[in-house]
C-alpha cells in the first residue's frame, strides 16, 4: 500500500557514524577510520567504510551486506550467522561469504566467555579464504569509576597466531603476542 516497496526500514540507533584513530607499528602511520552501519528490521545489515592514511594520504574504501541470522533460544549450535557479499578498494574485487559464532557463558552473570567463530569467502575468481578464532573474553563493568574494561585473548587458526586485546571504554589494544601491535581511539 504505497511507499517506496523497499522492505524493512532503517533502525535509527544502528544507522550511525563510527570514527576512529588508528596507529600500528607495522605501518607506523596514523589512519582515520569511518564506518556506517544500515540495519533493516528484518536483520539486512549494510555497512559502509573508509580509511585515510594521514601519512601517504593514501584511501581505501569497503562495502558490504549481509544478512544475519539469530536461531531461537533453544538452538545449542550458533550464536549467529551471516550471509552475504563485500567489495574492498584495495584488492578490487567481490567477495561472497558465510560466517558463523558461537558463544559459550563460562559464569553465571555471562562476564566471561568462550567464543567459537568460522567463516568462508570465494571471490569471483574463485580464489577462497577461511577464518577461524577462538578466545576467552572477560568483561570488568566499572574497573575505575565511569570505566569498562574488556580482555580477549585468543588464537586465529588461519593465521596460525595468538592474539590479545585489552579494550577500555575509547580506548583498544591489540597484539599477537610477538612484534605487531596497534592502538585505536574512538572518536
Amino acid at each position: 500500500p504505497g511507499g517506496s516497496g523497499l522492505r524493512g526500514r532503517c533502525v535509527a540507533d544502528f544507522a550511525r557514524m563510527e570514527t576512529r584513530l588508528e596507529y600500528d607499528n607495522k605501518k607506523r602511520s596514523l589512519e582515520l577510520h569511518a564506518t556506517e552501519h544500515f540495519v533493516s528490521d528484518d536483520s539486512v545489515v549494510l555497512t559502509v567504510q573508509g580509511k585515510l592514511n594521514t601519512k601517504t594520504g593514501a584511501c581505501q574504501g569497503g562495502l558490504s551486506l549481509r544478512k544475519r541470522f539469530f536461531p531461537e533460544a533453544t538452538n545449542r549450535w550458533y550464536t549467529r550467522a551471516d550471509l552475504g557479499a563485500s567489495y574492498e578498494t584495495a584488492t578490487d574485487e567481490i567477495r561472497y561469504g558465510a560466517e558463523a559464532k558461537k558463544s559459550f557463558e563460562l559464569t553465571a552473570d555471562g562476564l566471561l566467555t568462550l567464543d567459537v567463530e568460522g567463516g568462508v569467502q570465494i571471490s569471483a575468481a574463485r580464489r577462497r579464504t577461511w577464518n577461524g578464532r577462538v578466545e576467552v573474553s572477560q568483561k570488568i563493568f566499572n574497573f575505575t569509576e565511569d570505566q569498562d574494561l574488556k580482555l580477549k585473548v585468543g588464537y586465529d587458526a588461519a593465521k596460525r597466531r595468538p592474539y590479545g586485546q585489552i579494550r577500555e571504554n575509547n580506548w583498544t589494544l591489540d597484539t599477537d603476542f610477538r612484534k605487531n601491535w596497534s592502538l585505536k581511539y574512538d572518536l
